[in-house]
C-alpha cells in the first residue's frame, strides 16, 4: 500500500508534509511467533494535541493496516488506546508484508479544524468521512517465513532447467524470481539428469552446478550492481537467514572480507570435500 501526501484533500499530519506544525505522529511494533501466528505488541504517540482530544472522544483510533503481496492478505488492526496488542494468524501471510500506521476518523466530521494545521489553512474547515487518515507514519515491512520451508534449504533455492536456446551458454543464472534458475545447456542438462539419477554423485553435481551460481549470487549481493529489489525475492531471504547463522550479514567486515566462494561453501555445506570422497569410493570400486 503505497502512501502519499497528494491522495489526501484535507490536511494530514505526516513525516513527509508540513501540513501540521510542531506535531509529529510515530507508531512502533515489536512482534512475537508463536507456532501458529504473528502477536505484535502497537505503540502510538501523536503531539497533536487537536488529534489527541479526537482519540480521547473516541472520534478517531489508531491503526495498523497489513498486506502481504504474497497471499493478497489485507488486515487492519486499530484502538483507541495507544498501546495495544493483536494477533495475526501466520497462516495467511507469507514473503513480504508491508504495514503502515494511521490514526483514522471513526466517524464523520463535518468541520474539521486543529489549532496545529499549517497557517495556510487560517479559515478553512474540512468535512472528514468516517474512515479518512488524520495521520500517518512511515511505512515499513517484514519477511513472514513458514515454520516448516522447504526453500530454508539452500539447495532447494535453485532450480536447475534446461536452456534451450539456439545459442545456449553452458550455464547461466537468472535470481530474477523466488527461485535462482540455473540454465543449463540442453547437452548438459542432459548429462545432469543423467549423473544425478546416482545420489553419490549429488555433492558432485553441486560443486560442478550450485556452487558457481551461489558464487555469482553472493558476487552481486556483494557489489550491489542490479536495479532488482530481491527483497522480494523469496531465495533472498532464505540466504540471509542461512548467513544469520554462520553470524554473517550484508554489509558486514566478514561478508565484505571472506571470499564469497569461502561463503558459498559454508552455506551449501562443503559439497568440495564431499566430492573428493565420492571419487575416491569410485576410485576404488
Amino acid at each position: 500500500m503505497q502512501i502519499s501526501s497528494r491522495q489526501y484533500p484535507h490536511p494530514v499530519l505526516s513525516y513527509n508534509s508540513d501540513d501540521f506544525i510542531n506535531s509529529d505522529f510515530q507508531a512502533s511494533l515489536k512482534s512475537t511467533k508463536t507456532h501458529s501466528s504473528y502477536i505484535f505488541d502497537a505503540y502510538c504517540v501523536t503531539s497533536s494535541e487537536g488529534i489527541n482530544q479526537l482519540i480521547k472522544e473516541q472520534k478517531a483510533k489508531f491503526a495498523f493496516h497489513f498486506e502481504c503481496q504474497t497471499t493478497r492478505y489485507r488486515k487492519v488492526f486499530s484502538s483507541f488506546d495507544n498501546q495495544f496488542t493483536f494477533n495475526l494468524p501466520a497462516q495467511y501471510i507469507e514473503g513480504k508484508v508491508q504495514i503502515c500506521a494511521f490514526i483514522i476518523a471513526v466517524e464523520d466530521l463535518e468541520s474539521y479544524v486543529l489549532p496545529e494545521f499549517h497557517p495556510d489553512y487560517e479559515g478553512y474547515s474540512f468535512q472528514i468521512k468516517k474512515g479518512d487518515i488524520l495521520a500517518v507514519d512511515a511505512e515499513r515491512s517484514f519477511f513472514a517465513e513458514k515454520d516448516i520451508d522447504p526453500l530454508k534449504r539452500i539447495p532447494s533455492i535453485f532450480s536447475i532447467q534446461p536452456n534451450r536456446s539456439e545459442d545456449a551458454q553452458a550455464i547461466e543464472v537468472d535470481s530474477s524470481g523466488n527461485k535462482i534458475i540455473i540454465k543449463l545447456s540442453q547437452e548438459n542438462f542432459d548429462y545432469y539428469k543423467s549423473i544425478s539419477l546416482n545420489p553419490s554423485f549429488q555433492p558432485i553435481l553441486s560443486s560442478l552446478i550450485v556452487i558457481p551460481a551461489l558464487v555469482s549470487i553472493l558476487e552481486t549481493l556483494r557489489n550491489e550492481d542490479t536495479d532488482i529489489d530481491y527483497e522480494e525475492c523469496r531465495w533472498y531471504q532464505v540466504i540471509l537467514l542461512r548467513l544469520k547463522d554462520f553470524g554473517i550479514e550484508l554489509g558486514s567486515h566478514s561478508f565484505e572480507q571472506d571470499s564469497t566462494i569461502s561463503i558459498a561453501h559454508k552455506l551449501i555445506g562443503d559439497p568440495l570435500s564431499q566430492s573428493f570422497s565420492a571419487l575416491m569410493n569410485l576410485d576404488e570400486d
